[in-house]
Parts: C-alpha cells; structure tokens; sequence
C-alpha cells in the first residue's frame, strides 16, 4: 500500500472508531459490543498504518471473524450494531488492501467455507445436529473446502450434475420441508464456488445452460404434481424450459433474427403477464430463461460485446436508482459519472476501448431517462388521489401486484414506442453545437490512460459504500433510521425527539455529492427555500416536533407559494424567446466563454415555435402507399441492407406508425378493457380523445426539446401544461386519468430524446446509429423492468410524499392539476384548509403567498440565478438542503483555487442534468461517492424486493 491508501483507510477507521467512542462517551461503555468494536478497530487501524496488505492466513482469520460473528453475539445476547461497526471495520480493511489475484481468490473461498463449517458446527452445539439441511450444509461446505484446497476446477462434465444439483435444491428444500437459512448457507456456497472457480467456454457454458434449464423443467413438473397444472404461468415455463434445454443441447448460437424473436417473446409476455395479471416464480423463470439463453448463447460482435452489455447493465441499475432517488428526494436529477464507472468496470475486466464505453453510457443513461420519465403521475396519484387502490397501502382493495404491473406496463409500452420518434430526424441535429455531449465524448475517447481519475472515484466509491452500508445494517439490526441529525439521537437524547427527523442534516453523502455538482449559488437559493419552510413550521405550526412532513407539505401557503415560482419559470422561459434568432454553434460557442463563477453553462433559449411546419413537413412521396410497401418489403427481406441502403436513415412513416400503435395500445387499455381501478368501484379510464389529440403533441415537444438541448444544452418545454390545461378544462377527466396519461407522454418524449442524443454520442465515439439503437432499446427495457421494481419498492417501503421522498415535482404538478379542476368548478384550492376564515379574506391571504413567490422568482431571474431551486428548496425536507449546502460549500471552496476546465451542465427531460465529472480530482472523488451510495442503497432495495416477491 502507497502512503496515500494508508491514509485513506486511516480516516474511514478514524470515523468508525470516533462513533463508538461517542458510544461509551453517551454511557455504553460497559456494553461487550462496544468493548469488542473498539478494540477491532484499534487493532485493524494499527494494521493500515505500519504492516503491509495481509498474507492468507490473515485473511482466512479476517474473513471467519466476518462471518461468525454475527451467530455468535446472537448465541451470547450481545448483538447491537456495535457488532455491525466491527464486521464493517474489518470488511473495510480487507476490502482495500486485498488485491484478487489466484491466490487471494482461493484463500477467500477457504475462508468463506471454513466460517460456513463453523457455523453448522455452533449450530449443532445448539441442538440441530440430526436436522437436514445443517447437515447437509455441513457436508457441502467440507466437500467444497476440501475442492478449493486440493482439486483443479470442474471438468465439463461435472459441471451438468453440480448446477442441476445447485438448481434444484432449493425447490426440492420447499417440497420436503426442510428450507432454512441453511439452504441459502450451501446453494449460496455452491454458486460461489462455481462462478470463482469455473472457466466459461464454449462447452462449459452449454453445460451451464443445460443444467439450468434441466432443473427448470424439474421445478416445473413439481408445480404441477402440487396442483399447479392448469396454470398459465406453469405451463408457459414448462413448454419453454423444454424448448430452451432441446435448444441448447443441438443447436448453434442464435443469430440475429433468433435474437429479436427472443427479444420480442420477452415483451410480449412480459406484457401479457402484466395485463392479465398472471406474475408467479414460474412466470419469472420463464422470462429470465429467455434473458439468460440469449445472453449466453449469443456471440455479439464490437463494440455490443458481452462485456459491454453487461458493464452497461450494471451501471445503468445504479444510475436508474440513484435517478429515481434523486427524483423521489430532491425533484432535480443529476446523472453523474456513468462514463467513469464504465470505465472502471471495463479496465477491470480487459482493455478499455471508447466504443464499448460509449455502448455502457447509452445503456445506464437511456435506462435512467425512461424510469424518471414517469415519475410525475404516481408521487401525485399516492399523495392528491388517496382513493385510488394502487398508491394506497391502506386502501381495502390494493393489491402490490396489480401497482407493479401498473407501473411496467404504462413505463413499457411508453418506451418501447418512443425510441425511434425522432430517428427520422437524427441529419438534423447532428450539426448542432450539442454543448452536453461533445465534452462527454471527449472523456470516453480520452480517460483509457487516465489511471488517476480511476483511482480518484474508487476511493469515493469505497468510502461512500463503507459508511452507508454500515448505516443500512446498523439500521436494520437496532430497527431504528439513522437518516437524519439530530433525530437519530432520541434513543439516547430524549430532547432530540422533539426536533422531527426532516429538520436537522440528513445523513447522505449522495445528497452532499449532489450539492457539490448544483453547484455553491444553487444550494444557497435552496437552503433559503428551506428557512421558509422552516419559519412557516415555526410560525404557522407551532413548531409541533410530531407534525408529519406530508401534513407540512400540504400546508396552503407552501403551495401557493410554490406555485408562484412555477409560473415565473414558465413566463421566463416563454419571453425570454421573444425577438431572439437561435444560436449558431459559433454564437453558443462564444456565448458559453462567458460562464459565471460557478462554472455552469444555463443558456434558455427555446427554439421558434414559427419553424414548426417546417419540422411537421413530410414529402408526399414519403406516404406513398406504393413506397411504403416497398420499404416494408426491403425491411422484412433484409433490414441491415436495407438501413445501409439509406446510411441508416429510417423513414419518418415508421415513427407515425410506431405513434399509431401507441394510441391504439393505449385507447385500449386504457378506454376498452380498463384493468386498472382508480377507485373501489370505477375503473382508470383516460378518454380516447385524449391518446388521438394529445399523442402527436409529444412528437412536437420532443422535437423542441431537442433543439433546445442541441442548441443549447437547456430543455425548454412545457408539454404537460400544453396537454392538461385543455384535458382538465374540457375533458373533465379525473386527476388519476390525466397525471397517467401526462407520465405516458413524458415516458414517450425521453425515450425518443435519449435514443437522440446518444447517436450524437455513438458519431462522436466512433460508434455505429444501429449498435447505438440496441444499446438504447436494451436501456430502456432496463429501465422499464429494473427501473419499475425499484419505483415500486421505494413506495411500498417509504411511500410517496413522506419526509424521505417528498416527490417535490410531484407536489407541484399535483397542486397544479388540483388548481386546474377548482376552477373548472370555480372554486379555489387550499381554501378549505384555513378553518374560519371567510372565504374573500382567505383568498386574499393565499394570493399574496403566490405573488411572493412570482416577486421572489423574478428577482432571482434578474440575478441570473434559477427560481426552480428556490421551488425544490421550499417543497423539499430542510435536512436534505442542509446537507446539499455542505456539498455546494465544498464546491464554493474549490472555486476559490485557479479553476479546471469548466463542469458540463446540461438538462435533459424531467429535470435532468448530466455532469461531466472528470474535470479535477475532487469531483471525481465525489461522483465515486454519489455512485456508492447509489450502489449500496441498490443492492438493499434489490435484496428487499426479493425477499418481497
């Protein structure tokens, strides 16, 4: 280890020994865990200082420590999460200093299977001795350590009967009564041992494959015999786990054909599973077999290699997730650093090539924009519409399964056909400036011999991982949240629960990552959006220490005053184009010399709405009937032919066709059969006027969402005002039909602007339209599946609205929509909520909260400075903008030094920014910590989902 590392993992051991030291200080001192955490980390901070990275026998004792801990505090009644502190410290430690080579990888296992043998044992001790799963654990775990130390790794031939056996354990463990953690203790082993040890060819991996699917078939005949015959889901996967098992045993590796087949067997039952509701383990093993056949089997060719496909999958859950929490915590999203997690995870598993990082950006970046792009309709529906069963957990008729299958289905069929509404117009926007994408493309093409910046985000990234995964357990073991300060003291400080645990600093590096790439002038104007809230809640509310932070989000003066800022955005954004010609990309380039202290580039200026029939303009020859079945014709016969024909032009019939489908699918869903119910009795029905009007408003606005960001890196758009406005006044529809069909339509528009923006990307990078296409349409489906799980756990584990996710954009969206129907009614909103005040007076009095809020807005216009961020400050919990402060003063500091090259802004649809975060040391060290949290927070909610399902 270098002096660096050292000390670098001094300070991470320095924090964890200066919370038990608090610990004894608040008087736990006498408690073993305490004494045993303090002890461990004295001795491992002594080990990172003065001896080199440990030898074996060292890390076997590590690892048995790790692991057997845990069962024995519990034997002895001495668990706490003191017991959690000492397990992370010794993690930590191994973590950093172990480099995985042969060796370490077979002490490792050692070390794994010996703590397993020794669990059993202690087990045994306690009475299960002549149970059968300890003993077959115990068996398992012998066999396997005496394989690690003394056998070469399995033949092809053994490895057909060992995943088989793997396989099936777990549903023979159901079937016999005799499922424990001791069934995890030995497949979990027997997984391990095969993915460290096993050498994947071509041979071993049809033995992978055939193992898989002969236990499938197994499980499949054992649903049956227990009742299950006439179940679709059953006898779907049973007819498919055949099929795919007659397919890996005798014939060769798909092509491409056979690729999108199995592509387009996946959607469509993933759709008609969703639509009929028949989701079960079956169903899920039917669907995952496809994944995992085509994965395996095929052999893609550079740069959509497997490395690629499967980096980019990787990234994009973490960049979805953190996505999505962004947009649930503070309504603002930054996707930072994608590029150099791929180019992380790409160095470590070969040489880096720009192409392939270029395919992982398009995946994680693509699979974030659709699962944020809906995120406006159910925030609003579980906080305005308590009525309606799918974002109710209280309400008699919710059903978790039929909001997960909401939630895929308006998400997928919203992804699936916007990818491709803007293709036909990709010649016209590749010669714009495209500020956000050019100096992202310069650092793919530039960071493979940036060995600096790698090292740079790891150490975020493991920092980050170690303190928020020691807050996850330590949460779970203590069944307490530790989320915020002061709150997380009231076990200990009585009078801390009186502050309510959103006041205060939220414990969140990813927040305070966050604050450093808003940027210092961001974070203060949300900080002073926070002190009103806070003096509305000392003033108004009596500063109750018990009030809910969904109580405080709906009082009326917070909204109005919200509202306010809204319609200053929206005026600044209309008249700030008035008598403006657009910007060339010299004029944006001189522009953008002239950036403030702060370092961003925030140039509004939407595009002239007067160019809209030249963008609506179609050559009659395009519709030509005759043209048109040609062109089908050339598609069905050989479409790469037929794509390099026209150099990868698509004609623009294919995106109004793709729109027709759209409407149809959603007229019938939504209009004809109605599954979904938006109360007890009446079901979610949006009018079909509404899909025939309202659809084609999507392919404008995406159009002029891509020229602002072309042109200027700044979306400028307002297409739910555009659609809602009319739809509420004149529709009358409900205010679950309308946030729908508004999620639906902004799911379209950031599909079609993602897939656009990263062929800019793929030219820059040197990668083809068509593999930019796939890695785009494999992002979406990540984020249509991966992306929805997550939105759904998140909201049955949190809910929407609370002080940890308050939907800000939600609120306010809801609010507006809410505003919109009261005056169709001609009735005020908010007025019922201030009790004995005449209505006249309180309309007065709300009026001026919403003129305080036009004045504050404007003036913030007049300084150059965003009333957006005073919204989300105002609407968002002041625990999470004090800790975005800490990181907007990080990035104050760094502004005093002689400044880097200039930070990359841009926004993207729903609010999205994406960051370059390679411009100096610090910011790549934080990006590694806004990605760490993500990552740990991931695997937890993942972990939860599971266990759910």
């Amino acid at each position: 280890m270098n002096d660096r590392t050292r000390r670098f993992l001094g300070y991470i051991l320095a924090g964890f020994t200066s919370y038990v030291l608090i610990a004894m200080f608040l008087g736990r001192f006498a408690e073993p865990a305490v004494i045993i955490a303090l002890l461990t980390s004295f001795v491992f901070v002594c080990l990172s200082l003065y001896r080199p990275p440990p030898e074996s026998l060292e890390l076997v004792i590590i690892i048995c420590f790790s692991v057997v801990y845990i069962p024995l505090s519990f034997l002895v009644g001495i668990f706490s999460e003191m017991v959690i502190i000492a397990i992370a410290i010794a993690l930590t430690y191994l973590a950093i200093t172990s480099m995985f080579g042969p060796d370490q990888k077979k002490v490792l296992l050692a070390g794994l299977f010996l703590a397993s043998i020794i669990y059993s044992l202690v087990l045994m001790i306690q009475g299960r001795w002549y149970h059968l799963d300890v003993i077959i654990a115990l068996s398992t775990a012998i066999t396997l350590l005496y394989f690690t130390l003394y056998r070469p790794p399995l033949e092809k031939r053994e490895l057909v009967p060992v995943i088989f056996l793997t396989a099936i354990f777990l549903p023979l463990s159901l079937f016999v009564d005799i499922f424990s953690e001791m069934t995890i203790v030995t497949i979990g082993g027997l997984v391990v041992y095969l993915v460290m040890t096993t050498k994947i060819r071509s041979e071993p991996r049809k033995s992978l494959l055939v193992g898989l699917f002969s236990a499938g078939v197994v499980y499949t005949l054992i649903l049956m015999a227990e009742g299950r015959w006439n179940h679709p889901d059953v006898i779907f996967a049973f007819i498919l786990e055949i099929t795919l098992l007659y397919l890996s045993l005798f014939k060769p590796p798909p092509d491409k054909k056979e690729l999108a087949a199995i592509t387009s067997l996946m959607l469509m039952y993933l759709f008609l599973a969703a639509y009929f509701a028949f989701f079960s383990e079956a169903g899920i093993m039917a669907f995952a077999g496809l994944a995992i056949y085509g994965i395996v089997r095929a052999e893609p060719k550079f740069p959509l290699t497997k490395r690629a496909l499967g980096t980019g999958l990787i990234v994009g859950i973490v960049m979805t997730f953190m996505g999505i929490y962004l947009a649930l915590k503070i309504g603002v999203v930054f996707l930072v650093g994608a590029e150099m997690l791929g180019a992380i995870f790409l160095s470590i598993y070969g040489r880096y090539t720009r192409e392939e990082n270029a395919i992982v950006v398009a995946i994680a970046n693509s699979s974030s924009m659709v699962a944020i792009g809906v995120l406006l309709t159910y925030p609003a529906i579980a906080i305005f519409d308590t009525d309606n069963p799918l974002f109710n957990t209280a309400h008699v008729a919710y059903d978790p399964t039929t909001t997960l299958i909401f939630i895929i289905f308006t998400t997928g069929i919203s992804a699936v056909f916007g990818i491709i509404l803007l293709a036909p117009y990709r010649d016209r926007f590749e010669k714009e400036a495209w500020p956000q994408i050019q100096p992202q493309a310069e650092f793919i093409n530039s960071i493979g011999g940036d060995a600096e910046a790698k090292k740079s985000v790891s150490i975020g990234l493991a920092a980050s991982c170690a303190w928020v995964g020691a807050t996850k357990i330590a949460e779970s073991a203590a069944s307490t949240s530790l989320s915020t300060v002061p709150n997380a003291f009231a076990p200990i400080i009585p009078a801390a629960a009186a502050i309510p645990d959103w006041i205060g600093i939220s414990n969140s590096p990813m927040i305070a990552g966050i604050g450093f790439f808003v940027g210092w002038k961001r974070a203060v104007v949300m900080a002073i959006g926070s002190v009103i809230s806070i003096l509305i809640w000392i003033l108004l509310e009596g500063a109750n220490g018990a009030l809910d932070y969904s109580a405080h989000l709906k009082r009326p003066e917070i909204l109005y005053f919200a509202l306010g800022l809204f319609v200053t955005v929206i005026l600044g954004d209309v008249l700030s184009g008035k008598g403006e010609k657009n910007l060339t990309p010299e004029e944006f380039k001189e522009k953008t010399q002239e950036t403030d202290e702060d370092g961003s580039v925030i140039i509004e200026t939407p595009h002239k709405t007067s160019e809209l029939p030249r963008v609506l303009r179609v050559k009659e020859e395009l519709f030509s009937i005759e043209v048109i079945k040609e062109e089908i014709r050339e598609i069905v016969d050989n479409p790469r032919e037929y794509l390099r024909s026209r150099r990868g032009q698509i004609p623009p019939w294919i995106a109004f066709v793709s729109m027709g489908i759209f409407m149809v699918i959603g007229i019938i869903s939504f209009y004809i059969f109605t599954p979904f119910m938006q109360s007890e009795t009446a079901p979610l029905r949006i009018h079909w006027l509404l899909f025939i009007l309202g659809t084609p408003l999507a392919l404008v606005s995406a159009y002029f969402t891509a020229r602002a960001i072309s042109e200027t890196g700044m979306l400028a758009g307002y297409i739910s005002d555009i659609v809602a406005i009319p739809a509420i006044i004149f529709f009358r529809v409900t205010f679950s039909a309308i946030t729908t069909f508004m999620g639906m339509l902004g799911a379209v528009q950031d599909a079609a602007i993602a897939l656009l923006v990263h062929l800019k990307l793929g030219k820059l990078t040197g990668v083809r339209g068509r593999d930019i296409l796939k890695a785009v349409f494999v992002g979406s489906m990540l984020g249509t599946t991966i992306g929805s799980l997550i939105t759904f756990q998140i909201f049955s584990t949190y809910g929407f609205g609370s002080s940890d996710f308050p939907a800000p954009a939600a609120q306010l969206f809801g609010f507006l929509v809410i505003s919109l129907e009261g005056l169709g009614d001609l009735r005020l909103p908010g007025l019922d909520l201030l009790e004995g005040v005449p209505p006249f007076f309180a309309f007065l009095y709300l009026f001026v909260w919403a003129i305080c809020g036009f004045l504050a807005g404007r003036e913030l216009n007049k300084r150059g400075l965003s009333p957006i961020s005073l919204v989300v400050g105002v609407l968002i919990p002041p625990a999470t903008s004090v800790t975005i402060l800490i990181g907007g003063y990080i990035n104050y500091r760094i502004k005093q030094k002689p400044k880097p090259s200039a930070k990359i802004h841009e926004n993207m649809p729903q609010q999205i920014e994406v960051y370059d975060a390679g411009y100096n040391n610090t910011s790549r060290i934080i990006s590694g910590v806004v990605a760490g949290e993500a990552v740990v927070t991931v695997i937890f909610v993942i972990l939860g989902a599971f266990f759910f399902i």
